[in-house]
C-alpha cells in the first residue's frame, strides 16, 4: 500500500489521547488538534482528511459538532470515541456515518488499523463481476455501489471473458460465479491464479455447498459468498481481503430480522429468527405480489402467519431497491 501524506483531526479534551494519537499515526500525518466541540466544528469546515472526535467534549458535544458538519455537507471519514458506549451512542454513530466507534482506553493498533482502512478506501478499487445473469450483475452492481469501499465496477459474462480482461487490466478483486456456462467458475478460477496470482477472486453461489467452498479455497479463492448478500458483508469481505478488521458499528448491525433472495419472477423472504420461508412472484405492473407458498420450519415456536405481512413488505422494497419496481404502493 503506499503511503502518502494525509491531514488527520484528534478533537479530545484530554492531552493523553493527543499524545496518544501522536506516537500512533505515521510519521507523514498531518495532525490537527482540537480540545473542543467548537473547535472541532471549525476544523471539519476547514477541511481535512480524517477525524477521531471524542463524543464528549465541553462547549460543544462531538456529536453536535459532527451533526453540523454532515449538515454542511462534509463527508470526513470519521471515527467517534467514547469512554462509555450505548445503544443511543451507537445510532447516533451510524446515523452520522462514522466508519467506527472507539471505546476508551483504546490502543495504538486500533488507530492505524482505521488509518490503513483509510489510506486504502481513498483510491478506487478496480473490481469485476462475472455473471452469467444480467439481473444478478444489475442486483450485484447495486449492492457493490452501496459499499462503504469506492469501487469501479467493470463486468463480464463470461469465464473466458473475465480472464481476458484480467489479462490486459489490472483488477483488484474479482466477484466470480462458481456456476456460469462453458467455462465455469471453479476452472476460471484456477487461470485466473496461474496468470495473476496477485489478484483476490471472490467466489459466489446461490447454494451452499460446503465441499465446493473448501475446492474453491484450495484453488486460491480469497473468499466465498453466498446469495443475497449486503454491502455491509461486501465490506467485511474487503477488509478481510486487505488484512483489516471490520468496524464494530458494521459487524454489530449486520444481524437483520429477513433474508431475501431473487430467482427471475419468484422472491424468496426468510425470517431469520424462525426459519420460517415466504416464496412469492412478482409483477411489475401494477407492481404486485402473489403468495403461492410458505415453508415452514416446523422446529420454530413462532406461529408462521406473524410475519407474513412484514415479509410482504420487505419483498417489495427489496425489488424497488434492486431497481426491479419502480413504485411500492
Amino acid at each position: 500500500m503506499e503511503r502518502k501524506s494525509f491531514k488527520v483531526l484528534i478533537a479530545d479534551d484530554s492531552l493523553t489521547v493527543h499524545q496518544l494519537f501522536r506516537n500512533a499515526l505515521p510519521t507523514e500525518t498531518n495532525a490537527v488538534h482540537a480540545f473542543d466541540g467548537v473547535e472541532c466544528l471549525a476544523a471539519l469546515d476547514h477541511g481535512v482528511d480524517m477525524a477521531f472526535i471524542d463524543v464528549h467534549m465541553p462547549r460543544m458535544s462531538g456529536m453536535d459538532a459532527l451533526w453540523a458538519a454532515r449538515i454542511a455537507g462534509n463527508k470526513t471519514f470519521v471515527t467517534l470515541m467514547t469512554g462509555r458506549s450505548n445503544a443511543r451512542c451507537v445510532e447516533l454513530a451510524r446515523k452520522l456515518d462514522a466508519y467506527e466507534l472507539l471505546i476508551k482506553p483504546f490502543a495504538k493498533d486500533e488507530i492505524r488499523t482505521i488509518a490503513n482502512t483509510y489510506l486504502l478506501i481513498s483510491s478506487p478499487m478496480r473490481v469485476l463481476l462475472v455473471d452469467d445473469s444480467p439481473i444478478f450483475l444489475k442486483i450485484m452492481r447495486k449492492v457493490l455501489g452501496n459499499s462503504f469501499f469506492h469501487l469501479d465496477i467493470s463486468e463480464e459474462s463470461r469465464g473466458d471473458l473475465a480472464l481476458a480482461r484480467c489479462s490486459t487490466e489490472p483488477i483488484d478483486i474479482v466477484f466470480l460465479d462458481i456456476n456460469m456456462p462453458g467455462l465455469n467458475g471453479l476452472e476460471t478460477l484456477t487461470r485466473l491464479k496461474r496468470n495473476r496470482s496477485d489478484t483476490k477472486v471472490v467466489m459466489m453461489s446461490a447454494e451452499y455447498n460446503p465441499t465446493r467452498e473448501r475446492e474453491a479455497l484450495h484453488l486460491g479463492a480469497a473468499a466465498v459468498m453466498y446469495k443475497p448478500f449486503f454491502p455491509t458483508e461486501i465490506d467485511d469481505v474487503i477488509h478481510r481481503l486487505f488484512g483489516l478488521r471490520s468496524p464494530k458499528l458494521t459487524t454489530d448491525g449486520r444481524i437483520r430480522d429477513f433474508a431475501t433472495k431473487i430467482h427471475g419472477r419468484t422472491i424468496a423472504v426468510q425470517h431469520t429468527q424462525s426459519g420460517h420461508m415466504y416464496q412469492y412472484i412478482w409483477f411489475r405492473d401494477p407492481p404486485h405480489l402473489r403468495l403461492p407458498a410458505i415453508r415452514r420450519n416446523d422446529m420454530a415456536e413462532s406461529p408462521v402467519l406473524d410475519f407474513e405481512s412484514e415479509a410482504k413488505r420487505i419483498a417489495l422494497l427489496e425489488l424497488k431497491n434492486v431497481g426491479l419496481l419502480s413504485r411500492v404502493d
